[in-house]
This record gives C-alpha cells, structure tokens and sequence, in this order.
C-alpha cells in the first residue's frame, strides 16, 4: 500500500507537534482517561492517542494494543490528519484500496474499521488524532462521531496545558535577569550531583564567584549599569563552563557552577580561566573582576551538598581576604 500524501503545512505542522515535547513520554493518566472513555464510548476494543511524526505514529496512550509505534507509512491517522475539518471514517479496511494491503489490516491487529478526530491546534495544525478501532467492519453513529471529536479537543487542551505548565516551571527554575538558573534550581542540581557522586564514586567540584566591589558600581554608576554587568558576567560564566557544568546565580552579584566528575585540579584551573576570562572582558562602563572560591569532593569522600556550598564559600571568604580577583581552594576553616 502506499502512504498517505504529506499535508501541504508538514514543515509548520512536525514543529508544532514538537514543541509540545510529548513525544516518546511516559504514561499519563489525562491522555489514558481518554482513551478508556472513546473505547467505552465508540464502543471498540482498540483506542489511541497517536501523534504523527515524520516517519512514524507514536501512540501517547493505548487501549488494547500492544505496540507503542507503527511505521507512517502505515498509518490510518496519516491519512487522517489530511482533513483536520472532520473525523476521518474508513468503514471496511478490507474493501478500501488505500488500506486493503496494509499489514495492519491482513495481519495483527487485524484492523477493518478505523475512525480518527484529528488533534488539530490551536494555529490550525493537525498533529495527530484520537482513534477507535474495531476488528469488525461498522460505522460510526452521529453521537459517536461528536463524541470523539470532543475528546481530541479535550487531547489538545491537555498538550497546551502540559506545555503551559513546563513554561512556568521553567520560568519558576531561572532568574529573569541573567537567564541562568536560580537558586532554587541550584539546590536540585547540586543534590542531584551529589547522589552521582556517591553513587558511581566520582569527583565532584563547586565554584562560588562574586564580582568584586559590585556595590560600588551600583553607588557609582546605577542600577542600569550594574544590572548590566550581571547579564555580561553571566554570560562569560556561561560561556567558560559550557557543557561541562552547570551555572546558577546565586543571589545578588554571586554566582555558583557546579562540575559533576571534575577533580580538584582541573576545577582550580577552570576557575583560574573564568576569573582571567572577567578580567580580560571588554566592559562598556566599569572595569570588573571576580574573587573565585572553589571546593572539590573527593570521589570517596563522605559529607553532604549543603556542606560543599560552605566550603566553596569559606574558600572565596579567603580569596577576598587576600585582595580579591583571585582563586582560592578550600584548605579548612582556619
């Protein structure tokens, strides 16, 4: 058999659907009481929530089926999704020529009737459709057919509700100024390193950063100014870390990077290349630098999160100590 034609919006359509970040998700149980209720409803042993992606249908919730995806160029919802305006009926597989060959309808799970309401956005996309299928050749009633369409919108609002709810989580977990993560989002990741730690013995690193003498630029200058230098030194922080950590800002001109797996030695020069890094910054009001503090654990060392953020900090209290725009690593507390 051959698949079903591209819908002429495919490019606008396949990022709509992967914006919502649903695919290949756990179960949940909105989209599962779906599908209980359209096999209850529309009275068939089969129902899905199936989202068409480029080469596949992947089915975020299943009632009475065993596989989690099929190919697209065997989907019914494929074919589906090209008329987003009406559920799409085929009545007998069987005696259609679009699907009489399919391996889907000649084998497991032997399809024969098929009725899918396309999941249609909120910008006029189709992304997939809630679908009942039954091993018996019939025809939707007038109610069923309302019925299902009801419950693809109710699929939608769920999607736009999930992703709404991911914004303000991400939005709850970053500080609007710099755009790094704050310090509520600090605190996961660093206990979340520190279970990696101890779990696979490896190194863990902490730096504590603050701009030296900010206030002053704030005095000198204005809050304008200093807000900034906060972005720009956030950016740098960034820039320097990449992928090898994570960076947050830790609360007024104080920032904090955590390095899962990075050992005490390589955590000092990283920190001497962050500090040279502000340094070396072209600023466009005020010349900057940065006291760094840095504390490691060691891959068989005991202790807690809470302790490392202390140590990282007694080690940048002695970096000031000694003049600032310097790195100083945790050697005790005296």
């Amino acid at each position: 058999m051959a698949g079903a034609a591209k819908p002429f919006n495919e490019d606008q359509r396949l990022a709509a659907l992967h914006r919502y970040q649903v695919l290949d998700t756990a179960a949940e149980q909105a989209y599962d009481d779906v599908t209980t209720l359209a096999s209850a409803v529309c009275k068939t042993p089969i129902a899905l929530v199936s989202l068409v992606d480029e080469d596949r249908q992947w089915f975020k919730s299943r009632v009475g089926l065993g596989v989690s995806e099929t190919p697209r160029e065997l989907a019914f919802c494929a074919h589906a999704i090209l008329q987003p305006d009406e559920v799409f009926e085929v009545r007998d597989a069987q005696l259609d020529p679009r699907f009489a060959g399919s391996p889907l309808v000649t084998g497991e799970p032997g399809i024969r009737f098929y009725a899918g309401a396309p999941l249609v956005t909120a910008d006029g996309l189709p992304i997939g459709t809630v679908c009942v299928i039954d091993r018996e050749p019939r025809a939707l009633a007038a109610p069923e057919r309302k019925a299902l369409q009801s419950l693809a919108r109710q699929v939608v609002a769920q999607l736009e509700l999930r992703q709404a709810m991911a914004g303000l989580e991400l939005e709850s977990m970053t500080d609007p100024l710099t755009s790094l993560w704050n310090r509520r989002s600090l605190d996961r990741r660093l206990h979340a390193a520190w279970n990696l730690h101890v779990h696979e013995a490896a190194p863990l690193s902490l730096l504590m950063i603050d701009l030296d003498h900010f206030k002053r630029i704030n005095d000198a200058h204005g809050h304008p100014t200093g807000d900034r230098v906060l972005v720009q030194a956030a950016a740098i922080i960034r820039d320097q870390i990449g992928h090898d950590g994570l960076a947050a800002r830790f609360g007024g001109e104080e920032f904090c990077v955590v390095l899962p797996g990075m050992d005490a030695g390589t955590a000092q020069q990283r920190a001497e290349q962050l500090r040279r890094a502000l340094e070396d910054a072209s600023w466009p009001d005020v010349k900057v630098t940065a006291s760094v503090g840095v504390a490691t654990a060691a891959a068989d060392e005991d202790g807690s999160p809470n302790v490392m953020l202390t140590r990282a900090d007694r080690a940048l209290y002695v970096a000031k100590r000694d003049g600032r725009n310097r790195v100083r690593h945790f050697e005790g507390w005296f």
